[in-house]
Formats: C-alpha cells, structure tokens, sequence
C-alpha cells in the first residue's frame, strides 16, 4: 500500500489532497505514513475520485486469480466499489 504513489498517479499533490480536505500537508503526510482512519482514507480516495479499495490496492498486481473445480458451468462475477 503505497498511497502517496496512488496520489501522484492520478496528477495531484499531497498539497492539492491537504487543499482540497482543508487540512495542512503535514497531515496528509502523517495519516498516509501512519496508521490512516477509515474517515481519512474515504476523503482522500473522495478528492482522487476512486474508491477506498483502489487507493489500498498494491500498483504491482495486475490480474485477479479466481480459481473453481472444473465442473462449474458458469461463473457470475460482479465488481464492486
């Protein structure tokens, strides 16, 4: 989990995220380097527009493995966020 580099991703600061939540940059700091609220991660996914899953999600894993027995006939996935 590497949030400051989620924050970069998608083209902010960590001044724009403190900016956009009113808070100081030292705070945005504290709470990615810490041990951030579920409050806290919920307004910084907010301002990056994603949800708080893709904000904790790790940038290195690309695919999603589902494995089932083979005789399954069909599989029905829903994606939520």
């Amino acid at each position: 989990m590497d949030i400051k580099n989620k924050i970069s991703s998608h083209g902010y600061t960590l001044q724009q995220v403190a900016d956009a939540l009113g808070i100081t940059q030292q705070a945005v700091s504290a709470a990615i380097n810490g041990n951030p609220s579920l409050s806290r991660l919920k307004d910084i996914a907010a301002v990056l527009g994603i949800s708080v899953s893709e904000l904790l999600a790790d940038e290195e894993e690309e695919e999603t493995v589902i494995k089932v027995s083979k005789n399954v006939k069909a599989i029905k996935i829903k994606i939520e966020d």
